[in-house]
């Protein structure tokens, strides 16, 4: 119950923090938004500052969520190993990224038996195709944004850290004291999960202007400030792919992940022209 009331003080934080800036979109249901950097970066330090806030002892998920800079981990909803009725192990191989391998039930979470009882056949196959493809997708997108990152030398300055900060202190000065749920927070820690949400936030957008700059494509904002480039992501995929760093071993979830990377509606806002341009040339944490 600690734990669900942290994790929910969170999420009112970064819903004000957003609607504050007026740059964030309305909220809507993000189940089909693809993850991007800030899911991976603001999730880990979320974790850590969770975790001290509440008094959380440290679990295997989060200590997982920690190591962002070592070699790319294909993490599942289930254990790697899924045992079959003898015992053994009875994995299927569908795709390996940078030679670290997916397997079929990595991309199958506990959702699909809800979903199985809760559709016809037909219905539920199709779901599950869909389903697998957006799962495959995101654990390939995962390592192939890990090397782009370092590749490009995407990094958040001091400098920038220390601009995140002091648009903070503004805000914060700005804002009127008010009986919410966000003042269970110090002071103290309210900004670090602020600075924490802000620095990655960043991290997403140069990731964002750096992929549009070389690509272009459609970009999307999610409600929370996630950036998505997402017709160049798919081209940086098809890079890789061509050049035999993704390789796929299963014609199905092969098929289902091209699919994915046709849908339109992958985020909550998408600016184009003169207003996408002005979005790109100034970071979010100069437009207060």
């Amino acid at each position: 119950m600690r734990v669900s009331l942290c994790l929910l003080k969170m999420v009112f934080l970064c819903l004000h923090v957003g609607a504050a800036s007026g740059d964030t979109p309305a909220v809507r249901d993000h189940s089909k938004t693809i993850p991007t950097f800030q899911h991976a970066a603001a999730t880990a330090a979320s974790v850590r500052l969770h975790r001290h806030i509440c008094n959380m002892p440290a679990s295997p998920s989060s200590a997982a969520l920690s190591s962002q800079n070592r070699n790319v981990q294909l993490v599942s909803e289930r254990s790697l190993s899924q045992p079959d009725e003898n015992g053994g192990n009875n994995r299927t191989l569908i795709v390996t990224v940078f030679g670290e391998p997916l397997y079929l039930e990595q991309v199958t979470g506990a959702s699909v038996e809800v979903k199985r009882k809760e559709l016809a056949r037909g219905e539920f196959e199709a779901w599950l195709r869909k389903y697998r493809g957006r799962r495959a997708y995101e654990q390939v997108w995962r390592g192939v944004l890990q090397r782009y990152v370092q590749r490009e030398k995407i990094t958040v300055t001091k400098d920038e850290l220390a601009g995140i900060a002091d648009a903070i202190d503004r805000r914060l000065s700005k804002v009127e004291a008010k009986p919410t749920i966000e003042q269970t927070f110090t002071p103290e820690q309210r900004k670090a999960v602020m600075v924490a949400w802000g620095r990655a936030s960043l991290m997403d957008w140069q990731v964002c202007r750096s992929l549009y700059e070389k690509h272009g494509g459609r970009v999307g904002i999610g409600s929370l400030g996630a950036w998505t480039a997402f017709d160049g992501q798919n081209a940086l995929i098809r890079e890789h792919h061509k050049a035999g760093d993704i390789k796929f071993h299963h014609a199905e979830i092969e098929e289902a992940f091209w699919q994915h990377t046709k849908i339109e509606n992958f985020a909550d806002a998408y600016p184009k022209g003169e207003r996408l341009k002005r979005l790109l040339e100034t970071p979010p944490y100069l437009r207060d």
